[in-house]
């Protein structure tokens, strides 16, 4: 009989929103693949969202306990209270459980779980909460981080075994919760090939989308610690020498308006296209034509998947040398890092790169490169020898 896996995550795996949604994504895909009986746990993304949907890309059942959405004491209530009632009627339907984010996976231990466990670790919830919360910060918000920080030791250090994504999720996890590095395997990540798009419509691309002069991309959640505001800076310098460089900004979050504002108090409005949320394909396309990919991060880059899907179409990245940042983007050929996280810095780097934009041989070295060295193949590899050696220790 096949092991039967419980995954458990913070994220519905109904639709991919972002990174988490992506990893969980390839991880259940894997999985599948590889024969095994899989569950998915998870929390209602919305309060009014069904408490258990069929996944049809993946032929499983997904599980949602009830949630408000709060995120703070009451939330983990929710969470603890659920947890109780669906483990006592589920406890004996699993072998192994694999968990991507530590809340769900928190009441589920309150609940009792003490199966074999596979903790994934992206990033730390209460590092993320920090930096959100940097420029308003109260005793209460504090007093958050503390129990937050409580819990997340709670989860890691109780796993059987632990993955991140880079040597910078490793060495945190030995920094925050005294971890030793070989408790936590390294197992990078992946680009995507996306389906109906192809480099050599990089020209026709262009010419559709009205670009004429070189153009900068970037794809973040507005928040401070991804430092959108960084790339905003840095455009007032690199506009006093080239002032035809586009620069689109996709994505959203808490700080659209107020970078906006910061656009047109440096002057660069006309310069900028903050494009909001784009359907999927509206992001490949830009991802494709761009000259210059910037990941102008200012902390807690965990791995950095989008720089692998710039890379993915041959385009150079530039990013600041934070995090996880200095592992990944000097690693494939023709990225950059700027010398610092300054918009000097980075105006300095960008200038160069649109100055000596790559022909399509180079973007294809790119593009090769990335898929050689970071490949779901091999990501998926790991995972499964993880994941055996897990079900067949708790056998």
């Amino acid at each position: 009989m096949s092991k039967r896996i419980l995954m458990v995550a913070d994220v519905s795996a109904e639709a991919v929103h972002g990174g988490a949604e992506r990893m969980l994504y390839h991880h259940l895909r894997a999985l599948v693949d590889a024969g095994y009986d899989v569950t998915m746990l998870t929390r209602q993304p919305t309060p009014d969202a069904e408490v258990c949907i069929e996944l049809p890309q993946f032929g499983i059942q997904e599980f949602r306990f009830p949630f408000s959405g709060d995120k703070g004491y009451q939330g983990l209530k929710e969470l603890k209270s659920a947890a109780k009632q669906w483990w006592k009627h589920h406890q004996d339907d699993f072998d192994v459980v694999i968990s991507e984010q530590p809340f769900v996976m928190w009441a589920l231990l309150a609940a009792g779980c003490k199966l074999p466990r596979l903790q994934v670790c992206f990033s730390f919830a209460f590092e993320e909460y920090e930096t959100r919360h940097a420029l308003d910060m109260t005793a209460k918000h504090k007093l958050a981080i503390k129990a937050m920080k409580k819990l997340e030791a709670k989860v890691y250090k109780s796993a059987d075994t632990l993955m991140g994504l880079s040597k910078f999720t490793q060495d945190r996890m030995h920094h925050f919760f005294g971890l030793a590095d070989d408790a936590c395997v390294i197992n990078p990540a992946a680009a995507d090939e996306f389906q109906g798009l192809h480099i050599s419509q990089y020209d026709g691309i262009r010419a559709e989308l009205g670009w004429e002069t070189p153009v900068v991309t970037t794809l973040r959640n507005l928040v401070p610690r991804t430092g959108v505001d960084l790339l905003i800076q840095a455009a007032a310098i690199v506009k006093v020498t080239h002032p035809d460089v586009k620069f689109i900004i996709m994505g959203d979050g808490g700080l659209r308006e107020s970078m906006q504002m910061m656009a047109d108090e440096l002057g660069v409005a006309d310069m900028m296209t903050f494009t909001g949320y784009l359907p999927e394909e509206d992001v490949q396309k830009r991802l494709l034509a761009s000259d210059v990919f910037v990941l102008p991060t200012r902390g807690l880059e965990g791995f950095g998947l989008v720089t692998l899907e710039a890379n993915a179409w041959g385009t150079p990245v530039l990013a600041t040398p934070i995090s996880a940042n200095k592992e990944l983007v000097p690693s494939i050929i023709h990225n950059q890092l700027a010398d610092n996280a300054s918009p000097l810095a980075l105006a300095e780097k960008m200038i160069w790169m649109t100055e000596n934009p790559l022909g399509q041989a180079q973007r294809v070295r790119t593009q090769e490169d990335a898929f050689r060295q970071y490949n779901w193949q091999k990501h998926d590899q790991k995972l499964l020898q993880m994941v055996e050696a897990l079900a067949e220790g708790g056998a």
